[in-house]
């Protein structure tokens, strides 16, 4: 599969709807399509699809305490993003 763009980890917390939107955002801006779907544990599962038929995907935790996403949560969920890819 060819290479494709990191998403760059965002700094600091946020919320899991707002880490969400980053991956979208990111997405849109590579040209890739994104689907946010339901997870029976998780905040959410997101779907990150090439023109070319590749994917890759990642779960979003849920916030605990203090309704944010840690920073090392963030840069897990990121990581899977750009790791995953097939």
């Amino acid at each position: 599969m060819a290479d494709h763009p990191k998403m760059p980890v965002p700094p600091g917390e946020m919320s899991p709807q707002e880490l969400c939107d980053r991956i979208r955002d990111w997405a849109a801006a590579q040209g890739y399509t994104f689907a946010q779907g339901a997870h029976a544990t998780e905040f959410c599962k997101v779907v990150v699809r090439d023109p070319d038929g590749g994917q890759t995907w990642t779960t979003i935790p849920n916030a605990h305490q203090g309704r944010r996403l840690r920073r090392d949560q963030v840069r897990h969920v990121v990581q899977q993003i750009n790791n995953r890819w097939s």
